[in-house]
C-alpha cells in the first residue's frame, strides 16, 4: 500500500524531531531527579467538541478526516489541511503532535489502528462530536455503566 502524501509529512516530522533529539540538536528536558508513581486508574475527560459547541460540525468533519489520516487511512487530503491547525489548538496538547497519546495519563494513541471506540468514521466523529470520559463509548451513546477492569 502507497501511503498517502500527508501521511509522509506526519511520519516525516515524528522521525525529524526524534532524529534532533538524538543528535542534541533539540532540547532534551532536564533529567527527573525522583518520580512517584500512583497505580490508581487514571480517567482522561475528552470535552464534546460539537456537544459544548467548541467547534462547528464543518470543523468536527474536518477533524474526522485528521484523525483517519494520523491512522494512515484514506482522507479528504483538503480536509486534514484544513484540520491542522484545529488539531493543533484542540487536540495536541493530549494526544501530542504526531497523535501518538500518552499511556501513561489514558490518553489514546491515534496513529496505532487500536480504537477504543471504534475505528469506523462516523464513530470517530461521534467521539470528537459528544467526547468521553475516559472509562468507555462516548457519554451520549453508553447504554450502561462501563465495565470494571480486574
Amino acid at each position: 500500500m502507497v501511503k498517502p502524501a500527508h501521511a509522509w509529512a506526519f511520519t516525516g516530522a515524528v522521525v525529524l524531531a526524534a532524529a534532533a533529539t538524538t543528535l542534541g540538536l533539540a532540547s532534551r528536558p532536564p533529567p527527573i531527579s525522583h518520580t512517584s508513581l500512583h497505580l490508581s486508574p487514571r480517567t482522561v475527560e475528552m470535552p464534546g467538541f460539537g456537544r459544548d459547541q467548541l467547534l462547528g460540525p464543518s470543523e468536527i468533519e474536518d477533524l474526522t478526516e485528521f484523525v483517519l489520516a494520523l491512522s494512515m487511512r484514506s482522507t479528504d487530503n483538503a480536509a486534514v489541511l484544513r484540520a491542522l491547525p484545529l488539531y493543533e489548538r484542540n487536540c495536541a496538547a493530549c494526544h501530542g503532535l504526531a497523535g501518538e497519546g500518552e499511556a501513561m495519563t489514558g490518553v489514546p494513541d491515534l496513529t496505532d489502528g487500536v480504537w477504543i471506540n471504534g475505528g469506523a468514521r462516523e464513530e470517530i466523529r461521534t467521539q470528537i462530536w459528544h467526547g468521553a470520559d475516559g472509562r468507555g463509548p462516548p457519554r451520549q451513546v453508553r447504554s450502561s455503566p462501563a465495565p470494571r477492569l480486574r
